[in-house]
Order: C-alpha cells, then structure tokens, then sequence
C-alpha cells in the first residue's frame, strides 16, 4: 500500500459539486495508474498531444531542449544548456527556467555528436536526421504546456477514481468498500486493545450500512443512527472542513446538536490522521476537539490543508467553534467527493508556492506528495499497521520488552528469514507434487511396479505383469453333508485377474496370500510354472514391509532436486531459529558459557573451523534414549562435559516455547 488500483478511490459521478473533470470520461492513461498521478507523465501525455501537430515526428519522451543562457557570454558552448524536454516544460511551468535570462535554441531529437547543441557555428555537429523545432514554435509550445497544465493535472486527481476497473467498479466504489472492512477491523483491533467495546462495533456497522455496495434500495438512504461531518468556524471567517472526517452518534437526530447539554451516548469519531476514537457524548467529542484544535498541526489539517489563524507573538491563537452537519445515505462517497475538491485546491497552493519559489522540477514532484498526503488520505490500510504493531507489543512475552532496538530488528529479521523459509518449502513442495508424475500416491505404484520387474527379471519371464493372468482359488466357506461321518468338502471360489491388478489391490494381494489354488499363465495360455504361490506370496510380503519402501523412497526422494532444497531450507530455518531462541536467552538468567558455546556453533556449523572455548572442541550431539535418537532434540557442549554436564539441551519444537534449557 498504496497500490495503483487504491488510493485516492473517490466517486463522484452522482455528486453535484463543482468539480474540474476531464471533457469526455477517457481510459486510463498514463497518468492513471498511481496515485497521486505522475505530474511528469501528465506533462507528457499534454506535451504529446500539443506537439504533434507542430512536429509529429518527435518523440516526448526523447526530445530535448537547447538554450543559451543569454547572461553569459560566448565561449565555446559553456553558455549553452540542453536538458531532457519534460523537466524542461515542468520547469517552465513553475518559473524555475524563464527566457528573459535564457534564449531558446531548438527542441531536437538526441543527438549523436560531441557537441550539445545544433548550433550551424559548431562545424563538428552532424546534422539530426529529425529537424530540430525552431525556436519561435518552441516558445508557444512551451506557453501552450505551462497554460494548460495545471488545468489538465486537476481533472486527473479528479478522472483518477471514476476509472472503472476490469470488474467493471469504479476505482471509488472499490475505496469505500475497502475503507468499510478496514473501519470495522480497526474498531475490532481497538476491542482487542480495550480501548472500544462491542458496542463501539455494532454502532459502527450499521452506520456504515447504507454506504456498502450491496445495500438495498431501501436501506440504502436509512440511516440508523446520527452521522455528522466536521468543521471549523472563526467568528465571522468562512468554514473549514476537517476533510475526511466524520461524527456518529447513537441517538438518532433530525435537529441542531445541542452541545451545551450532556446526553451520554456511544459517539465515534474518525479522522484520517487519529483513526477511530470513542466518546461517552457529542459534548465530550466537542470538548476534546476545541482543545486539540489549538495545536498549530491540527490547526493545519482544516481547509486546503494549510495553517490557519495560528497565534503570532502579540495576539493569541483564535478559538474556533466546529459544526456537526447531518449526512444521510452513503457518506462515506460523499465525503470522498469533497476530498477531491480538497486535494484540487491543495494542488493549486502547491502550484503557487512552486511558482513563488520557482523550485525546479524535483522540488515540485517532491511536494505535491508532501502537500497531497496520499497515505494520510487514501490508504486505507496503514493505520492498521500499527495497530497490528501494538497488538504484538501487548502480546510479547518478558524476553522481548527488555530487547535493545538492535536486537529486536536483529530478531524481527531471523523471523522473516524463517517464515520465508515456510513459504518457499510450501511453494516446492506444491510444484513438485502438483505435477502429475510426482504425485504423493506415484511413489508406492512405482515401487510396486520396481519390484514386480525385478521379479519377472529373476524368473526370465518376458511377459508384462499386465500380459499375465492369475487364477486365484480360495475358500469362502464349508459345506456340510447331512450324511454321518462324511468329509466336509470345504467351498471355493475362483478369480481370474492380471498380475499387475493382483500386486496392486490390498483385497487381492490379501487372497492370493490365503489362496488354495495359484495358477499362472501368459497371454496365450501357456503356463508360467516358476510363478507359483511361493513366488507370488514373497513378493507381496516385500511390498508389505516398509524397510523396502523406505530404501525406495531414500533413494528417489532424499537424493533429488526437491530433496535438495528442502534440506537447504531446512538448514536455515533451524538456523534462523536458533539466532531468535539465543536472543532471547541473553534477556534471561541463562549461563553465559552456554551462550558461548550456541554461538560457537551458529558461527560455524559444520564441525571443521569451529571455534574452541578453553581449549576444548564445541559439539553438537542428537539426544538418544534407549539407542534411538531423536532427530528434534539436540546437545551443545564441549566434548568432555557430555557424560557429566553441564551441557545445553536445544528443543526447537519443545511445547513450552524454550528452545534453550541448560541442563
């Protein structure tokens, strides 16, 4: 944030309020894409339309202007100046270049020659193979340019937000939905802190009602509760609007706030700068405000955003009395429509200071962000920011409200560095088995289908385990005869299926173990003696025991590209966990000889190198209980204290949180 789609999102089509707006709504130009709009691009996209009548073969954006600075005199060229055409125009445009001190040359194309100039007294110079624009036409363009320019920069701060969007929306709808979500996640972010309550929240949902996209014709005008716009009067002076700001009050009011009396309710107030604030009365509101008021930056933000009645060293600071105007229906456009006109004046001072200071192109870029305010006004989001911020701050244990500035950006990096390690074995492992030939469910069928070959290799079958059909005969229960002392003749079933269907389905594999019969036999009927039962049962006991496939899967996978890169993400997400766990070790009562000995091995993991501590190698060693070892657990110590302590225990994964207990 800001993104080219976000800030500065204002509709205002169905506003009539004295807008500047381009002639017939346009695409998105150039200008369009960011917000606030580029002044150098407008100046370009003006300078493209008013100079190819003149000279349609120049390019804007390669053009140059050459002048002589008419105050020095002539001496081999150090009086002659050329400069990229669009600083140039800007430049003219705030008086920073004038040609009452300067005479203009010609604007040309780049030139290919050692010379800066075309000047014909220049015998080196090689013609352009564009003829440059004289310097009468170059004058009137430039008088054209700085004429139409702020002009044409107003109705883009305007035509920026009634640019529909590939959904069709306006980049306005698209802002006041935005801002909605992110009103209602601040005032639960303000919950969580203490600071509101669910009462706070479901005041501010249904006052933001009617301002949601999907509000019915019907609710769409009806507004439960008061909502006001906020403004500043001096006596007698004309009103000064808090831009952006506006008042909700519980009770429902169609006459004049009496600010004299207390009537205790649920009141919000949101500015662009302080966010979401809540109040027991619109009397308490009005206090808090008539003191804040007489701070000169708050002062600042009435108006177009200048200063206004600020105290000087002989007269106090005039007190200003706000009002609180009624607003129905969707306020939240409303309010970014008179933004608009807002952000058009502020840019019409910043053009008269420019001018009165004749700043130079970077200069004035520089303050139209400054003076516009893009972040404070049309990013929806940043405020939330810190708010994410403090609600980590309160949720911090001990360990880190201690923590210098250095080791908390020191660890907040270690945390970034592990969490892109999540995302990147996430990201490998999705390619590598989204792809159809390294599905999760391949590995075991190749291995059944590995073991099989291998089979059919050992007994010269050159049939394919498909080609080949087995008859299972097995029982499915007894028949009893009712004669005395008869043989029970047992009941069976026969089932013809393909080897390679046989191997490859649990149920089969579980009667072939069981069969009475097993017969096998190639396409052509001819049977295959050597595949016998045994034959067969063997390999299904293979298949069942998981040291086989474990060495198939060690194999294929711990060997592989993809295996590669998880050990290496791996490695450094150990790595980045063990540099936060020994950060925060240094805030406890933790030895400081074991810290020494964690540093000596993050400093150097791989044994060789590794830096002794008292003339003794530092090791690390996986915990093992009962000859088996636990690959999550690990040992730090110097080679001779293993057996005896004290050594440290390295729990990465430990529940409790501690990834260093010293033992």
């Amino acid at each position: 944030m800001p993104r080219a789609d976000h800030p500065s999102c204002r509709r205002i089509g169905t506003m009539n309020l004295p807008l500047t707006t381009s002639a017939p709504p346009l695409p998105a130009s150039l200008a369009s894409d960011t917000y606030p709009p580029d002044f150098s691009k407008t100046t370009q996209e003006l300078a493209r339309d008013l100079l190819h009548p003149l000279k349609p073969e120049l390019d804007v954006e390669t053009t140059w202007l050459t002048y002589r600075d008419s105050e020095v005199e002539f001496d081999h060229g150090s009086n002659i100046h050329r400069v990229p055409m669009i600083p140039g125009l800007i430049e003219y445009f705030t008086g920073h270049l004038q040609w009452i001190d300067n005479d203009v040359v010609a604007l040309h194309p780049p030139l290919d020659a050692r010379s800066p100039t075309p000047d014909t007294q220049q015998p080196d110079i090689e013609p352009p193979a564009i003829k440059p624009l004289g310097r009468a036409a170059t004058v009137a363009f430039f008088t054209q340019v700085s004429e139409q320019l702020e002009q044409r920069y107003t109705a883009k701060l305007a035509d920026y937000c009634s640019t529909a969007t590939l959904n069709g929306e306006t980049r306005s709808s698209r802002f006041v939905a935005e801002q909605i979500e992110c009103l209602t996640s601040e005032c639960a972010v303000l919950i969580a802190l203490g600071k509101m309550t669910t009462g706070h929240y479901s005041l501010l949902s249904a006052a933001l009602g009617p301002c949601a996209t999907n509000a019915t014709a019907g609710l769409a005008d009806l507004q439960p509760h008061s909502v006001y716009s906020l403004s500043a009067q001096d006596g007698d002076g004309p009103s000064l609007s808090l831009y952006g700001a506006f008042a909700i009050a519980r009770r429902l009011r169609d006459a004049p706030v009496q600010l004299d009396l207390e009537e205790l309710e649920d009141v919000l107030l949101f500015t662009p700068h302080d966010g979401l604030e809540a109040f027991a009365s619109l009397k308490q509101l009005n206090d808090a405000l008539v003191q804040r008021v007489t701070e000169p930056e708050y002062r600042g933000r009435l108006g177009d955003g200048v200063s206004t009645g600020q105290a000087s060293p002989t007269e106090p600071t005039p007190i200003l009395q706000w009002q609180y105007t009624l607003m129905d229906g969707n306020f939240l456009s409303l309010l970014l429509a008179r933004q608009v006109v807002a952000q058009q004046s502020v840019f019409a001072q910043a053009v008269q200071l420019a001018r009165s200071q004749q700043m130079d192109a970077v200069c004035f870029k520089q303050s139209i962000a400054s003076l516009l305010k893009p972040r404070i006004y049309f990013d929806n989001h940043w405020r939330l920011d810190g708010f994410d911020s403090d609600l980590v701050q309160n949720q911090m244990p001990d360990w880190w409200k201690t923590m210098t500035l250095t080791q908390r950006q020191a660890w907040h990096r270690e945390a970034q560095r592990f969490g892109e390690q999540v995302v990147n074995m996430r990201k490998a492992s999705k390619e590598h088995f989204g792809q159809a030939e390294n599905d999760s469910r391949t590995y075991p069928t190749r291995f059944i289908d590995q073991q099989l070959a291998q089979l059919l290799n050992r007994l010269s079958i050159a049939a394919t385990a498909q080609q080949i059909n087995i008859s299972l005969t097995y029982r499915t229960g007894t028949e009893v005869l009712e004669i005395p002392g008869a043989p029970v003749l047992p009941e069976t079933e026969t089932e013809n299926v393909s080897l390679r269907q046989l191997v490859h389905t649990q149920a089969l594999r579980t009667k072939a173990k069981d069969a009475v019969l097993l017969r096998a036999v190639d396409a052509e009927g001819v049977p295959l003696a050597h595949l016998d039962k045994q034959a067969v049962t063997e390999l299904i006991a293979t298949l069942e025991d998981p040291r086989y496939l474990s060495d198939y899967l060690d194999l294929h996978l711990k060997t592989s590209a993809y295996a590669q890169q998880l050990k290496r993400s791996e490695k450094a997400m150990l790595q980045a966990q063990m540099k936060m766990a020994l950060l925060e070790i240094e805030q406890q009562a933790f030895a400081p000889a074991g810290r020494e000995w964690i540093k000596a091995v993050l400093d150097s993991p791989a044994p060789q190198g590794r830096r002794t501590m008292a003339g003794e190698s530092i090791e690390v060693r996986f915990f093992s209980v009962n000859q088996f070892k636990m690959t999550n657990v690990m040992l730090i110590a110097p080679a001779g204290k293993f057996e005896k302590g004290p050594l440290v225990l390295c729990t990465l994964d430990a529940s409790d949180g501690v990834g260093f207990p010293l033992v």
